[in-house]
């Protein structure tokens, strides 16, 4: 599973042909894994949320972490192993961004 955090999604600054170009990369990256017989599933996320915790399940509202820190969405994808994987995620295209990947089993 990739978990994907930042990048251009997290920065509000981008015109609408910036996030089109940018949404055509993500695209493009998806459709080259699905031809490679890689790409499984995957979702952004919406903003907010809320989070159950502790012993009395406090429910708190989203959002929870600011700027980079923010998970944008996620990806399953086939990968013979973890090398296989982190070079997989090497081509997210948010990295210019300063977007980062964690590569989960």
């Amino acid at each position: 599973m990739f978990i994907f955090q930042g990048g251009m999604a997290s920065d509000n600054q981008q015109s609408p042909e910036q996030m089109q170009a940018n949404m055509g990369k993500w695209m493009a990256w998806i459709d080259k894994l699905s031809k490679a017989g890689k790409y499984v599933a995957g979702e952004p996320l919406l903003p907010g949320g809320k989070l159950v915790s502790g012993k009395d399940k406090k429910v708190t509202d989203g959002p929870y972490t600011e700027g980079k820190e923010i998970v944008g969405g996620f990806f399953i994808i086939n990968a013979a192993d973890y090398d296989d994987a982190v070079s997989i995620a090497k081509d997210c295209p948010d990295y210019e961004y300063g977007a980062s990947v964690q590569v989960r089993q």
